[in-house]
């Protein structure tokens, strides 16, 4: 019986992941592949860097609990994971200077002839509602040049994200052995989207792959990296920009039916499911979800699409290979790194 497993992406709900794989152990149930996305990746690297040991899953969830998620005091009032959402604090420092000795960061600060249309309307048509009076707020607030010159500093300094994702592949070596992962007997692929080239990359843990290249901490980041919250980043020195692949395929699936001809079993953990989600309380709660929703859904239909290619895949080649989507008990899920979320899983 050889089996690959699809580890979702799903960032802060890694812990359904971890339960997932303590339930397999104890069950006995081994896989041979991995197909892993964002989260999905650090999970199925850590744990096949490491000895196949009764510890091997504490160690993983000890890595999550002591690296990447916060305590749940600290987290409180302060829901950010800074751990690995890092700010270059000196490269940040280096890019506002250049910002602030630019022409162009003034060239339209002061626009007096909007300036003077915004003040006669205002005489002439003042607001009679409350969504007029709020609508004449922000127009003067975007015509202030303060204001403007604050929206410049903001928005406008060259960098692609808010923060970066961790600060270097030392962070990453200092956990993941990639010369045990590349001597494991089962076979590790993870995803990136080349925003450059716009195609989604695999990365393998085997040298001179003929389609693949191999998986390092450079492609670990890279499929990691999250739109607007991270830096685009780049592997290896080359100039090409990546983000995470699970904004495309959330559950990384398509290419086991090509890599393993030999597969009887494709089983899929989906960490996240839109149906279970309730209405953000604050501000941190919905810019989490608006992060998280789009995956819930993009990898329902990852693995519809999926399903109906292997129906198709097996009528050809007079095949039984099965996919077998994981139920999951997601329990109160929520999208905060924080320990008692973690510990939900």
């Amino acid at each position: 019986m050889k089996r690959a497993i699809a580890l979702s992406g799903g960032g802060p709900v890694v812990g359904i992941e971890i339960g997932a794989l303590k339930a397999f152990e104890q069950e006995k149930i081994d896989f041979d592949v991995y197909s892993c996305a964002c989260v999905g990746s650090w999970v199925g690297c850590l744990y096949n860097s490491l000895k196949p040991d009764a510890d091997r899953l504490r160690q993983v969830e000890d890595f999550f609990k002591d690296e990447i998620f916060i305590a749940d005091d600290v987290y409180q009032s302060f829901p950010i994971n800074y751990k690995v959402f890092q700010r270059d604090y000196l490269g940040d420092s280096q890019k506002m200077m250049g910002k602030i000795f630019d022409a162009d960061t003034y060239r339209y600060l002061f626009l007096p002839n909007k300036i003077w249309e915004y003040a006669w309307k205002f005489v002439t048509n003042p607001p009679k509602t409350t969504d007029e009076y709020y609508y004449y707020i922000s127009e003067g607030m975007a015509l202030n040049p303060f204001i403007r010159l604050s929206t410049e500093f903001q928005y406008k300094v060259s960098k692609s994200g808010v923060a970066g994702l961790i600060s270097s592949g030392d962070f990453v070596n200092k956990f993941i052995n990639f010369d045990n992962l590349f001597k494991s007997d089962k076979t590790v692929y993870l995803n990136a989207y080349n925003l450059s080239q716009k195609q989604m990359e695999l990365f393998v843990n085997r040298n001179g792959h003929s389609r693949y290249s191999a998986m390092s901490a450079d492609a670990l980041m890279a499929g990691s990296s999250v739109l607007h919250y991270t830096e685009n980043r780049t592997i290896a020195g080359k100039e090409d920009k990546y983000c995470e692949g699970a904004v495309i395929n959330t559950v990384e699936l398509d290419h086991l039916l090509d890599d393993h001809s030999d597969l009887d079993e494709i089983w899929v953990i989906k960490i996240a499911d839109y149906k279970q989600i309730t209405p953000p309380k604050n501000l941190i709660e919905a810019e989490l979800l608006g992060v998280m929703l789009p995956f819930d859904t993009i990898s329902d239909d990852d693995i519809v699409l999926f399903s109906q290619r292997l129906q198709e895949y097996n009528r050809k080649n007079n095949k039984n290979v099965k996919l077998v989507n994981v139920l999951m008990k997601y329990g109160t899920l929520n999208y905060h790194w924080n320990h008692s979320n973690l510990n939900q899983g």
